[in-house]
């Protein structure tokens, strides 16, 4: 059982840590100063300790009460916020979005401005979960994007391809070795780098190139697909990443594509959505969604 103590004490609390003062908390929360008092009294019993010290006039927050208030006000600033969006228009909707960071970052984020442009009454809430957590991603989303697994179903929504999943290497544009790339043969003494989500791509990206190569490649590995990619974009070495995730970089000059003729093609990226007809602000995302796909990379 989850122990939490009462809103209202906690009220009383970060208006008085955070003004240092129980008159102005007072009169900020609009009640008398004996209130606040009588509430701050009710959070230490609570907790079985002093929050607060006097030194004359002044109140001060012990050590552990002014840590305690960086999340109390953090929480009290969420919660008001989701408040205020409750009190908006009905008609002013909310799309919940759940995505991998590289995903988001390379693609979706990029795109947005020109959806609110369309549908400035729709809001876009982006979850961000790891690729390894796929079946934990519960229906409170309206919409999955991910490259297709098994895992990506869920009852009452419907899969559709997005976007093809062609990976190509990429590095930044000033690295040096690239001065002594002329074919993709010579790749094979370039500094690679590895995302050990897939631990054998630049095995099948070689062969696919028809390079012959050893079972062995040199160079570091990453968990983390976002930084894969940023060490490329550092000038660390040579990655492999799915055109449609790193296009955005390729437009804006921050990342060259090599061999793009070479198509190393995985499972390609599916949006998985709620199927609901008559929501006409999610069936306008998708339609968007769908139409710049489309626009930017043909057919999945």
């Amino acid at each position: 059982m989850r122990r939490l103590p009462p809103l209202n004490a906690l009220r009383s609390f970060e208006a008085a840590g955070r003004l240092n003062s129980l008159t102005l908390a007072a009169e900020e929360l609009n009640v008398t100063q004996s209130a606040v008092a009588q509430q701050i009294r009710v959070l230490e019993t609570f907790f079985g300790q002093k929050l607060f010290e006097r030194d004359g006039r002044s109140l001060r927050l012990t050590l552990r009460a002014r840590h305690y208030l960086v999340d109390v006000a953090s929480c009290i600033g969420r919660l008001t916020e989701a408040t205020e969006q409750m009190f908006e228009a009905p008609d002013r909707r909310q799309i919940r979005i759940n995505t991998s960071s590289s995903f988001a970052h390379g693609w979706l984020l990029p795109q947005l401005a020109h959806f609110y442009a369309r549908h400035p009454g729709v809001d876009i809430e982006l979850v961000s979960t790891p690729d390894t957590e796929v079946d934990r991603i519960d229906e409170s989303s309206d919409v999955v994007i991910r490259r297709y697994t098994p895992e990506l179903r869920r009852r009452g929504f419907v899969s559709k391809p997005l976007v093809a999943n062609v990976a190509v290497p990429v590095c930044t544009p000033h690295h040096p070795a690239l001065a002594a790339v002329h074919a993709p043969s010579d790749l094979r003494h370039a500094p690679l780098l590895h995302y050990a989500g897939l631990p054998q791509a630049w095995q099948y990206w070689f062969h696919q190139a028809e390079v012959a190569i050893g079972e062995t490649l040199r160079g570091p590995f990453y968990d983390e697909f976002a930084l894969l990619v940023k060490a490329a974009m550092s000038g660390l070495g040579i990655c492999l990443a799915p055109r449609a995730v790193i296009q955005d970089d390729v437009n804006h000059g921050r990342l060259v594509m090599l061999f793009p003729e070479v198509k190393l093609e995985g499972p390609p990226f599916h949006c998985l959505y709620r199927d609901a007809a008559d929501d006409r602000s999610l069936n306008s995302f998708l339609a968007w969604l769908f139409e710049r796909a489309g626009e930017a990379h043909g057919p999945a």
